[in-house]
């Protein structure tokens, strides 16, 4: 079970509890850490099958985390969620064609079965 690992980051908890559902429903065990700080020292050290960055205000801190993500855990699948607009416009996230992006939190079920095709 220990390969079926999701970060989650987001500041906002009902997102993060609809994203918490969400991969439960999924059968992935949700991992949440109080903060930026934390998250990111866990992805240097530990390992996730998944990481998923629910991106609102700031971002720079979720944006280096991507770095040490691809960094740290080269085979884990990362998702960010919303601000598509300002990553395509900064081209914050170019050098990392195997993040995905949705606009949308309600995109994210889908995104997650998209995922359950490709490996079920």
């Amino acid at each position: 079970m220990e390969q079926f690992r999701a970060l989650i980051i987001s500041d906002s908890p009902d997102r993060r509890n609809y994203i918490d559902y969400c991969l439960k429903r999924h059968d992935r065990k949700p991992v949440f850490y109080p903060n930026i700080m934390s998250a990111r020292k866990a992805v240097k050290l530990d390992h996730f099958s998944m990481i998923v960055l629910d991106l609102s205000i700031p971002l720079e801190g979720k944006l280096a985390l991507i770095r040490d993500a691809r960094s740290h855990q080269p085979d884990a699948q990362v998702i960010t969620i919303g601000k598509i607009e300002y990553l395509e416009k900064t081209g914050a996230l170019s050098s990392f064609s195997s993040v995905d992006s949705i606009n949308s939190i309600k995109s994210f079920p889908d995104k997650l079965a998209e995922y359950g095709r490709k490996t079920g």
